[in-house]
């Protein structure tokens, strides 16, 4: 039956209640220092081996892999453990052949849907004005919270939140969020899907990087948060202050210093592309081996995810992982015992109303 077969089946038996589910990762940095799993003989309380991450010390000839999968049983992401998920940013969409893009891109495609010298050379231009007008008008109505004017990545959250289009896309930090997020938005027959990106790999890319330009490594996962989000923002400065520079396809993970509500009820983080006359995607891909996917059975990652070889999970950089129409119902009923839910997804009476239309399958 595979890898831990038996326990593997048991779980499935007991759906995402199974030991093995944690709703609420634990981790909020985008890539860790080192990471111990403390307990037992050699590190862990069932007396199974450490796992150490310690980025200055890993690998760095990983091959990035970019691979796509579809759910076997209804329940299956509840047989990858936490130490493979936590390895990971998660995005939920309702259509599977959607691509990732960002909100400022679907604008542009709306208003230019024939322009492609102009979806290269517009974006630019939009997210420059918008901020302006944003940051002029915001104090009228708040007069407190306030972002420092080059306090861009701060300017964006807020902007997103809002409904201002941006370059910034969502992912969370949770697995069953994103679940929630694709199941939520699918609409007729069409699967849905998640998008799994690894943020150990592309912590260890961002941390190399930085030691051939400083000759220094960063120190901590503190560290490594404060020196993201300031390499990022002074990213976004250049483009807003039109200091033209060559920067290359790219993608920052991070979190605003200002949360809001719906940033935390959904564990949520930004991905920021870093080159913006050019699709997320291409930002995305130009990060991975393959740009054509390899086709793989969940069944083969369970069985990885679950091995005793698997201490690390950077055998998969981005997974694309399809969820059909007939595990719809399935999924929702499990998501709401675990209280994931509009009403928890989604703050205030927006989360109410939005709740109602579910109570008649989830109930």
């Amino acid at each position: 039956m595979g890898v831990r077969a038996e326990t593997i089946e048991a779980r499935r038996d007991n759906g995402f209640d199974s030991i093995y589910l944690e709703p609420h990762l634990p981790t909020r940095s985008f890539c860790p220092g080192t990471i111990r799993r403390a307990g037992g003989k050699n590190g862990d309380a069932d007396g199974s081996r450490r796992v150490d991450y310690n980025i200055n010390n890993m690998n760095t000839d990983i091959k990035r892999r970019y691979v796509v999968t579809e759910l076997e049983h209804w329940n299956d992401i509840s047989m990858l453990p936490p130490r493979f998920l936590t390895g990971f940013v998660f995005r939920g969409q309702g259509n599977y052949d959607w691509h990732i893009k960002s909100s400022l891109e679907r604008m542009i495609e709306r208003f230019h849907p024939l322009g492609e010298v102009q979806r290269r050379v517009y974006p630019a231009g939009y997210e420059h004005d918008m901020l302006k007008e944003f940051q002029w008008k915001y104090p009228k109505y708040e007069k407190l919270n306030i972002p420092r004017e080059d306090e861009i990545i701060e300017w964006l959250s807020i902007m997103q939140h809002y409904g201002c289009p941006t370059r910034m896309v969502d992912f969370s930090y949770s697995p069953y969020v994103a679940l929630f997020m694709a199941i939520d938005s699918a609409e007729g027959l069409n699967p849905s899907s998640i998008w799994c990106l690894n943020k150990l790999v592309l912590g260890m890319k961002y941390n190399r990087e930085y030691k051939l330009k400083t000759e220094k490594s960063l120190d901590g996962l503190e560290e490594q948060d404060s020196q993201i989000y300031e390499d990022a923002n002074l990213m976004l400065n250049d483009y807003i202050q039109e200091r033209r520079k060559d920067y290359a396809p790219n993608i920052y993970l991070l979190q605003p210093h200002r949360v809001n509500e719906r940033i935390l009820q959904q564990q949520g983080l930004f991905a920021v592309p870093e080159k913006i006359d050019v699709s997320f995607e291409e930002n995305l891909f130009s990060l991975v081996h393959n740009r054509e996917p390899e086709e793989v059975p969940f069944k083969e990652i369970i069985d990885y995810s679950n091995s005793e070889k698997m201490f690390r999970p950077y055998d998969y950089f981005l997974i694309k992982i399809k969820i059909p129409h007939k595990f719809r119902l399935d999924i929702t009923k499990s998501l709401y015992q675990m209280n994931i839910s509009a009403e928890t997804m989604y703050p205030g009476l927006e989360g109410l109303a939005k709740s109602l239309n579910r109570q008649l399958y989830t109930g």
